[in-house]
């Protein structure tokens, strides 16, 4: 007897898990996974973390439209569609150990390696730093030669790049982004600007992204993976009011973290008009 698709894809098994999702893979399809956002959030690499009723039907949400959004502005992501409230089924891909953060104004970290820089400068064009993702180091910066270098330096994530702050060396090609530098900065720069506009539409200003990169098992090629929500970015409403993660790193009451969360998900909602 034939094994209908429903009843494929009730066979999931846990292939990974991090602080604030979990992956799973469908048993007959090996190239499909279905992610699931935990109601957790995490700040300091993992060292604060709490626990929000019902975050990751919103942040599951905001990813979706997130998705949706680039997926329709021709920009190609592991993205499948909607699987319930907490999931969503996205190809499965072999993550790229990278963070690539993509800032039009100079807030956080950035300061600190640049403190000839006032928080609120306005970039012309959008800063792409990449950072290798290790939490026992705090994710330290990659310094890359330049596009057509095989090795980059690591240094310390919030000081200035000197020789004092210098970790150790590091193939690129064992991160998978050898000569893929240039391809992953206009990527990464498309997406931001695609974002950018549908918040500005919305009376919303996105300060800076972090975005994640996969190769797709089924072709090698280098997309869009990971999630896209409101742990991802630092935006501000009209009125300079913050309504991202950066909140909750602040120490404010989590019933404050989850109405914001809660505000950033149905915003998103309108993207779909956009």
């Amino acid at each position: 007897m034939a094994v209908k698709w429903g009843d494929k894809m009730r066979k999931w098994r846990k292939i990974a898990e991090g602080k604030t999702k979990i992956i799973w893979q469908v048993a007959h399809c090996p190239c499909i996974v279905k992610i699931e956002s935990k109601d957790a959030i995490t700040a300091g690499d993992g060292t604060k973390r709490d626990v929000i009723e019902g975050k990751g039907i919103l942040a599951n949400n905001t990813t979706c439209n997130v998705f949706e959004l680039l997926e329709r502005k021709g920009i190609e992501t592991h993205y499948i569609g909607r699987f319930g409230e907490r999931f969503f089924l996205a190809y499965r891909c072999k993550m790229i150990p990278i963070e690539v953060v993509i800032r039009r104004i100079a807030t956080g970290s950035y300061l600190k390696r640049h403190p000839e820089v006032e928080e609120g400068e306005v970039f012309e064009e959008p800063v792409i730093e990449f950072f290798l993702k290790d939490d026992k180091r705090h994710d330290p910066i990659i310094d890359i030669y330049s596009e057509e270098d095989k090795l980059g330096w690591l240094h310390e994530p919030k000081e200035p790049i000197t020789l004092a702050t210098l970790i150790e060396e590091i193939d690129l090609s064992e991160l998978g982004i050898y000569l893929k530098i240039k391809e992953l900065k206009q990527k990464a720069k498309k997406v931001f600007l695609v974002l950018e506009e549908a918040f500005k539409n919305l009376n919303i200003v996105l300060w800076d992204l972090k975005i994640e990169f996969g190769k797709r098992k089924r072709d090698e090629k280098i997309i869009i993976a990971d999630v896209i929500d409101n742990d991802s970015w630092r935006i501000r409403d009209n009125k300079g009011e913050q309504l991202d993660k950066q909140v909750y790193r602040n120490g404010a009451p989590l019933e404050k973290i989850k109405a914001l969360y809660q505000r950033v998900s149905e915003l998103t909602n309108k993207f779909k008009d956009l």
